[in-house]
């Protein structure tokens, strides 16, 4: 009998050790996995998968991990090659070569060549399209000829193709930053010839797409990349979470490495307990917000009603206190002394009196997030307390003020003349700005603020950055 409770016991006993020893594998393997894996959380909608139509920063934050261009900026805030082996500019900035390194890969192993890339950009010019981007390449030679038709594409010498490497970019007049302009989304290119498809996506970058269902985008390694030596991370997994306080509860429970824009905006009820947590970056963009004006409704049309109007909006407030992040005021002003503001009160009353305008209506549109409305809030009752005018605040395109964002992804803050030229000056080239205080002086748009993208990020993760022009690349994360 004690034989037998002697070999009984061993028998545990091996059994408790191999459990044991099972255990600490299978810790080992996941701790192996998750050092190469990331997960985040991205908003829950419909993405496109095409660059060349990626119109929005959240949009954008999905595209850039599966494809890539001639550029893009490092952690540094620099441009650096890319794709690009070379990109010369002649002295007057009006040609750009770009040479395209050798033997680069799309995911299915074929060759990418010069032609992929001009095949995308002409096909962002063509009008059938609808492309949102096209205005964005109006700086080309004849790129806005081609676009109305008025030129053939194969009359179109804006861009060519000198041989399967290289690229001759010519412009309507000087543009200094172009290198910049190419690590944008809309830039990068898609294979010749091939579909947007969810199910056999070609993808250039760091990964290529594995599966995208209504509860998360999975993408992989894509072996073929040219630098896939240097990706740590493996496996990417995108959350899709319709709620934006449920998103932000996933970081704390640390189900998610981080939380922030480009992929997820920090919800307004959290920015305050956000900018407390020592794990909250903020990374300044050259993402410009503005207030955007209809001239033709009756308050706004008065040169002297729009100035005061803009005299009294606090950028410098609206950052600190309701983006809690350093977002930098795109105008440096004062700060109003009683006199001041009581001088504009009467001059602003002298004018609705004697123009019949006390009972109009200043409707002001937000872009449809809380965030957006508590900043049209916060200006709506300066311009109610020190004006005594009728504000409204509203989601529907029929507003004389619009809350707006404008990203042409560079650090010159005066690229926002595309922009002012394309919508509110059809186009005419000879209009082009060259200052903010010209901007101002015009009173085309209301600017606000350089909008600085607040991130959450656990401690193990190092290397993220936010670019300049709103970009996060995740395969230049490493995990501990």
């Amino acid at each position: 009998m004690k034989k037998f409770s002697k070999i009984f016991l061993i028998l545990i006993a091996f059994i408790l050790v191999s459990c044991s020893n099972s255990k600490k594998e299978k810790q080992n393997d996941n701790s192996k996995t998750s050092n190469t894996e990331i997960v985040t959380a991205i908003k829950k909608q419909e993405y496109n998968l095409d660059p060349k139509l990626s119109n929005s920063l959240n949009n954008d934050s999905v595209v850039s991990q599966l494809f890539e261009g001639l550029t893009e900026y490092s952690s540094h805030g620099k441009v650096a090659l890319n794709q690009a082996e070379s990109i010369e500019k002649s002295q007057d900035f009006k040609k750009w070569t770009i040479t395209l390194r050798e033997n680069l890969k799309w995911s299915d192993g074929s060759n990418i060549t010069a032609e992929d890339y001009v095949e995308s950009w002409i096909s962002i010019l063509n009008k059938e399209n609808n492309n949102p981007n096209a205005f964005k390449l109006f700086f080309i030679k004849d790129a806005k000829k081609l676009y109305d038709g008025k030129i053939k594409s194969n009359e179109f010498k804006g861009i060519t193709i000198t041989d399967k490497n290289t690229i001759e970019v010519n412009m309507e007049y000087p543009v200094k930053n172009f290198d910049e302009i190419l690590s944008n989304v809309f830039m990068f290119p898609t294979k010749k010839d091939s579909k947007i498809d969810k199910e056999n996506l070609i993808t250039n970058s760091a990964f290529k797409l594995k599966s995208y269902t209504d509860e998360e985008i999975i993408l992989e390694q894509n072996e073929n990349y040219w630098d896939n030596v240097n990706t740590k991370i493996k496996k990417v997994t995108l959350k899709l979470v319709e709620n934006e306080i449920l998103a932000y509860q996933l970081f704390d429970l640390k189900q998610i490495d981080f939380f922030g824009l480009p992929f997820y905006e920090i919800p307004y009820e959290r920015r305050l307990d956000s900018s407390k947590k020592p794990e909250l970056l903020n990374f300044k963009t050259n993402i410009f917000e503005f207030l955007k004006l209809d001239t033709e409704n009756k308050i706004l049309k008065n040169d002297t009603l729009r100035k005061n109007l803009e005299t009294l909006i606090d950028s410098k407030f609206l950052a600190e206190f309701i983006l809690y992040n350093n977002s930098e005021p795109i105008l440096k002003k004062e700060n109003l002394v009683s006199d001041q503001i009581s001088k504009l009160k009467n001059e602003f009353d002298e004018i609705l009196k004697s123009s019949n305008l006390q009972n109009e209506i200043l409707t002001l549109k937000h872009n449809g997030t809380k965030l957006s409305e508590r900043i049209l809030a916060s200006l709506s009752k300066e311009w109610i307390d020190k004006y005594r005018i009728k504000v409204s605040i509203t989601g529907d395109n029929n507003a004389s003020i619009t809350h707006s964002t404008f990203n042409i992804g560079t650090t010159d803050e005066m690229d926002i003349k595309y922009y002012i030229n394309h919508y509110l000056q059809n186009d005419d080239f000879s209009k082009m700005y060259t200052s903010i205080q010209e901007i101002q002086k015009d009173n085309l748009i209301f600017p606000l603020y350089k909008r600085s993208f607040s991130v959450l990020v656990h401690n193990n993760i190092q290397g993220l950055y936010v670019s300049p022009n709103g970009l996060m690349l995740i395969k230049n994360l490493l995990k501990q």
